[in-house]
């Protein structure tokens, strides 16, 4: 069979026409031409614990991924020790590689796909990034309750550590 017209050019694949910074090959591979950049690195993850107390962290990984503004962050950590902290005090993730974009509000979330060892019965852990912050606001969910937030009582080290595995995404204020 003949095609009186090519598959792809360097412009478009059939019908689809490509935008600005990006080129389609002859065999029909799509790539960006300019405009954007990526980037792909490791990040020191903290728990931080609101008024006192101190949360010392095993962090067994931390990379990120970087593309234009977009930032993704993945995360395996384990509580190593836990010192002088009082039982209500709230935690928050620190150490974000970049600053969030401006804004009010959230801008950017945190999804924990895998924890062991709390001293609270969760569902499950999120969290949340406001504008202009390298910080992630930690909450536990329970069934048919409101969102609370992650407390130092919540984590342990012994018996077993307290161990949180997820996925951080926002967009960077450059």
């Amino acid at each position: 069979m003949s095609f009186l017209f090519p598959i792809a050019t360097t412009t478009s694949v059939g019908l689809v026409q490509a935008g600005t910074n990006i080129a389609i090959d002859a065999n029909g591979v799509i790539s960006t031409t300019g405009g954007g950049s990526a980037t792909i690195g490791t990040w020191v993850p903290t728990i931080l614990v609101a008024s006192a107390g101190t949360i010392t962290l095993l962090v067994e990984t931390a990379r990120y991924a970087k593309i234009g503004q977009q930032v993704i962050c993945y995360f395996d950590i384990t509580v190593a020790s836990c010192s002088l902290g009082a039982n209500n005090n709230v935690l928050t993730m620190g150490g974000l590689p970049f600053t969030s974009i401006a804004g009010v509000g959230v801008v950017g979330s945190l999804v924990v796909s895998v924890f062991e060892n709390l001293n609270v019965n969760q569902s499950y852990i999120t969290g949340t990034i406001e504008g202009n912050s390298t910080l992630v606001q930690l909450y536990t969910i329970h069934n048919a309750a409101s969102n609370s937030r992650l407390t130092y009582a919540d984590v342990q080290v012994t018996p077993l550590p307290t161990r949180l595995v997820g996925t951080i995404t926002y967009l960077s204020a450059s």
